[in-house]
């Protein structure tokens, strides 16, 4: 099939990736090109040339902002994407895809839909955005196309606007993220952004509660918090990794004998959880969001929301747990293959027109 992906233009679609958003476009991507379809992607000029881009900003939305601005500014950054997705949609207008593919947060993609020649599928990767919902409300939902949500939790939070979507889970690529390291240590793991949102401060009082040294993985989001919130409650033991290729995040993510997973909102899916299990490893997280869809209780174990001593001993309870059961779960249950042969049964259901 022929498929035009519209991709968000926030961060480059390329490693390392800023984000789950990132990670999900290059390999959703990647895994629909291996499979025989003719993908354009249309994303900032900066993404990973080996994937089909074709540039719809020079560079990522956010960065580009801080190069210029010295700051991240939303007005800014929002009328650079506005203009782009708008040119965009015009052009998709005269195009002969056969499916289009809409990733992105913008509502510029909705406002133009019924242009198109063949309906467009959006997945909502986010919880409601005002400006999607009022997109979405004022033009009637069947005009902005069709929605596929990325867990049921997320779905009922959309319900708002959106009385139908269809629910696929992420899916992580199980071939890469795999049991890398043959021997378990005592050491716990966060990995992600870190900032406020991500609760990073509250999975080290809990692996500490817990008995446990943490190794704390990714880049730092925002610089107030990590000095303030995570910096000062590191102990010897324990250690801040920075920003690791994906390579390396997976040896440690393998060799850890649990994964903290701490949002202090409702997380639309998580991926962590997916690429946690996919290496063996439980998770210990918050009940929020979509968690409580993603852990059982044979791969992991929930702690109420921002209850340091429940995920403490949450921690210590997926010490017992499997790490071959994780995995397996993890290849079932969120695999990349199966995630995508999901989406190409929508293809090929989906409207080939779009009704007059």
């Amino acid at each position: 099939m022929k498929i035009g992906i519209i991709g968000h233009l926030k961060f480059p679609i390329a490693k390392p990736f800023a984000g789950g958003l990132e990670t999900f476009t290059h390999q959703f991507v990647s895994r629909l090109v291996s499979r025989g379809h003719q993908v354009t992607l249309f994303a900032a000029g900066d993404s990973d040339p080996r994937l089909p881009v074709h540039p719809v900003v020079a560079a990522g939305t956010i960065p580009d902002s801080q190069r210029r601005l010295g700051h991240y500014d939303v007005e800014w950054v929002e009328s650079v994407e506005d203009e782009a997705y708008a040119n965009l949609m015009a052009n998709l207008a005269s195009s002969n895809f056969d499916v289009i593919h809409n990733h992105s947060l913008s509502p510029i993609p909705l406002r133009f839909a019924s242009t198109l020649p063949v309906r467009m599928l959006t997945t909502l990767h986010a919880p409601p955005l005002p400006r999607m919902v009022d997109e979405i409300r004022d033009r009637g939902p069947l005009a902005c196309g069709d929605f596929v949500n990325i867990s049921e939790a997320n779905a009922n939070a959309w319900s708002i606007a959106l009385p139908r979507q269809t629910v696929i889970h992420n899916g992580v690529d199980t071939d890469f993220w795999k049991t890398c390291s043959s021997t378990k240590t005592q050491r716990a793991i966060w990995f992600g952004r870190i900032l406020s949102d991500k609760g990073t401060h509250y999975a080290i009082d809990a692996a500490h509660r817990a008995g446990l040294s943490i190794d704390v993985v990714g880049p730092i989001s925002d610089q107030q918090y990590f000095d303030r919130e995570v910096f000062p409650r590191l102990q010897p033991g324990d250690a801040f990794l920075g920003h690791r290729d994906h390579d390396e995040l997976c040896q440690l993510i393998s060799r850890s004998a649990v994964a903290l997973v701490t949002p202090c909102w409702d997380e639309p899916f998580g991926l962590v959880v997916a690429e946690a299990l996919a290496c063996g490893t439980p998770v210990a997280g918050f009940a929020r969001g979509a968690l409580p869809e993603l852990i059982t209780q044979h791969v992991g174990q929930l702690a109420a929301p921002d209850n340091v001593d429940e995920l403490a001993h949450a921690v210590k309870r997926c010490l017992q747990l499997s790490g071959e059961v994780c995995r397996r779960v993890a290849q079932e249950q969120f695999g990349l293959l199966r995630m995508v042969r999901n989406y190409e049964q929508l293809y090929q259901i989906a409207p080939t027109e779009v009704a007059a």
